[in-house]
């Protein structure tokens, strides 16, 4: 059934992509602040301590081109339904108190969050035409509001009321049984039928012979890749010139927040005639402030804000070139492969930037490859942003 004939459905699909947003982030992002007591508690090494991050931005890269084949044998809201389940089931199995358990329930929370990346842009496009570039920039607002909760509400939970950091963990169970309960309904109750996506998703032997797919492609790469060599080394930098380690966290902190005005207003801008001058600006304010980085304690912050201001509006850009298509059947196999290529290079960036850092003695050169970096993002996103703006003028012509 298409969707313009179930206009009743769409505000209950929204409510239901928004619950499903609060769930692709805070599960991952709320384990950094507990890690200490983590590795203490399970004997975890330095390198186990650190796959908690790299195996769920794995775990998004590999299990995103699980998706197009998923949406196709059970469609978009039915496959939603399903990375529902092993997501809350990994929420409980983490904070079960084993090590074993712990990577369990982590493995399982990343393959969740992984199609579930995949399957809400593809869901807005199909449900959402009209308003997709609206819809986007409420979808990764709440994304970024879903990072910095995560971050936040971890320590009140785990040091200021004493729970310990397997029930501050497991609180994140309770948002995902109300979106599992939701979506049960909103697949399998009395208006199901209404829910019912008609169209068959493209395949991704469709989608990768065309250029625009490879240039969507590596613009998600290469800003994921900028954006999680920032969260990872931004602590340390900003320690380097003379900040507590307290403030840094702060900072980092705000680093998530402040991007989200951003995140909420390029999507309207990303693929519209001004979507060279959009990208442009968030690359030059990006830029401005990494070399703000190494200017002293105060310009440190600045530069800091200034990038998370930026950066919000860069992942947000990513996600709109990736769900703006002309063809909605055609966004699952996109999406696959541009969140899982992606997610896998970004991957890849901490570890270069590190590197990099530990054979120069500094953050300097680090941080001047990743401005030329930029750069090159800056160019590629113009591109893609007027070829996307091109092709939605002869669609509606």
């Amino acid at each position: 059934m298409s969707e313009r004939r179930t206009p009743r459905a769409l505000p209950l699909v929204m409510w239901g992509v928004l619950g499903i947003a609060v769930l692709l982030r805070a599960p991952v992002t709320s384990m950094a602040p507990a890690l200490p007591r983590i590795q203490a508690d399970l004997d975890l090494s330095a390198a186990e301590a650190g796959a908690t991050t790299s195996l769920p931005l794995l775990c998004f890269g590999i299990f995103a081109f699980a998706t197009p084949f998923l949406v196709a044998r059970w469609g978009l809201e039915r496959t939603t339904l399903a990375v529902l389940i092993p997501l809350t089931l990994g929420l409980v199995v983490r904070s079960a108190g084993s090590a074993p358990a712990f990577f369990a329930g982590v493995l399982l929370i990343g393959v969740g969050i992984a199609i579930g990346n995949v399957l809400v842009p593809a869901i807005i496009r199909a449900r959402f035409p009209l308003v997709t570039t609206l819809y986007m920039g409420l979808y990764t607002g709440a994304l970024q509001l879903s990072s910095a909760v995560g971050t936040a509400l971890t320590a009140p939970l785990e040091v200021g009321l004493g729970l310990g950091w397997a029930p501050a963990l497991a609180v994140w169970t309770v948002p995902a049984a109300a979106a599992l309960a939701f979506w049960v309904f909103l697949c399998l109750g009395p208006d199901a039928s209404r829910h019912a996506l008609g169209t068959a998703p493209a395949g991704m032997s469709t989608v990768v012979r065309r250029p625009r797919t490879w240039a969507i492609t590596v613009f998600m790469g290469v800003q994921s890749a900028v954006f999680y060599s920032l969260m990872t080394w931004l602590p340390a930098q900003l320690v380097s010139v003379g900040l507590t380690p307290a403030g840094a966290g702060l900072a980092v902190g705000a680093f998530s927040l402040v991007g989200l005005p951003t995140a909420l207003l390029a999507p309207r801008v990303a693929t519209s005639r001004h979507a060279a001058l959009v990208v442009t600006t968030a690359v030059l304010l990006m830029i401005v402030g990494l070399g703000s980085l190494s200017l002293g304690p105060t310009a440190a912050v600045i530069g800091t804000l200034l990038t998370g201001f930026a950066q919000g509006g860069m992942f947000s850009i990513a996600l709109t070139y990736i769900a703006d298509q002309s063809d909605p059947a055609d966004v699952p196999a996109i999406s696959a492969m541009a969140q899982g290529v992606g997610y896998i290079v970004a991957g890849l960036g901490p570890i270069a930037v590190g590197a990099l850092a530990e054979e120069t003695g500094g953050w300097a050169m680090s941080n001047l490859v990743l401005s030329v970096v930029l750069v090159f993002l800056a160019v590629l996103g113009s591109g893609v942003g007027r070829s996307l703006h091109a092709s939605h003028r002869v669609r509606r012509v």
